[in-house]
């Protein structure tokens, strides 16, 4: 299943430490990988539908990356593919723009009961998979939603639109979401690994899906409470401002 990787800092950061590690450890993901990242509020993504890690060495696109990216937020993904093709169009960070801002987006999850859903709103993702389709979902949630920007925050919008989504479509969704000030996380079928202040990697927060960690430190278990229907996260800087799970009206 793919893997999900991401730091946070109030501070520009490189992951030549961390990054690296994520991909070594998340290299049973062979379909595919991405990094994405802000510069100037304009988001980039670099992305590949190849290995990450083949015949003992990695990506050299993957490798150049992790050395030289300077960002507060830098989300990266190993794609094993549960919909679409093997190419670097299905390859994640995916963007789009709602509400004046441009959004980074990587998904780890097996939705296909959203596969079908269409877009009201251009411009559609050129992918065919359920991750680009939940993030049209979200983007066409939120807009739908911006006469209540001023009065209602943007958690709760989230929160909206994640009931609907899980309600409408249901299936297993582990994604970020970032705007290069914030970050969000949800998971409701699988775990993130939290660790903040490492002494081994860079000392932004960090935040995987990779089982063991990246190093030999306390990396924080993050999973959804029984009962509930996913643990949400908002994440600024190198905090975590917002750790709750998801409870659905009955």
């Amino acid at each position: 299943m793919c893997d999900l990787f991401a730091l946070s800092s109030s501070l520009s950061h490189t992951a030549a430490a961390s990054l690296p590690l994520f991909a070594v450890r998340g290299r049973a993901n062979v379909h595919g990988w991405g990094i994405g990242f802000f510069r100037n509020n304009i988001p980039v993504v670099e992305k590949s539908g190849e290995k990450v890690f083949k015949d003992g060495r990695l990506h050299g696109s993957f490798e150049r990356l992790a050395r030289v990216v300077d960002s507060p937020i830098i989300v990266a993904h190993i794609r094993y593919k549960s919909s679409g093709q093997v190419d670097e169009c299905h390859a994640h960070p995916f963007t789009l723009d709602f509400w004046g801002q441009s959004w980074i987006f990587a998904h780890n999850g097996k939705a296909p009961a959203i596969e079908p859903y269409l877009s009201c709103q251009q411009p559609v993702l050129e992918a065919r998979s359920d991750s680009a389709r939940t993030l049209e979902f979200f983007r066409d949630f939120f807009q739908d939603a911006e006469s209540r920007r001023a009065q209602v925050p943007f958690i709760q919008i989230l929160k909206e639109a994640l009931a609907r989504l899980l309600q409408e479509y249901p299936g297993e969704y582990n994604f970020l979401l970032t705007n290069g000030r914030v970050l969000w996380a949800f998971t409701n079928h699988r775990q993130f690994l939290l660790l903040k202040g490492s002494s081994k990697l860079e000392e932004a927060l960090l935040l995987t899906t990779i089982d063991e960690g990246l190093s030999a430190e306390d990396w924080k278990r993050i999973v959804a409470r029984p009962g509930s229907a996913g643990k949400i996260l908002l994440i600024a800087g190198g905090d975590v401002l917002y750790l709750e799970d998801l409870i659905l009206a009955t």
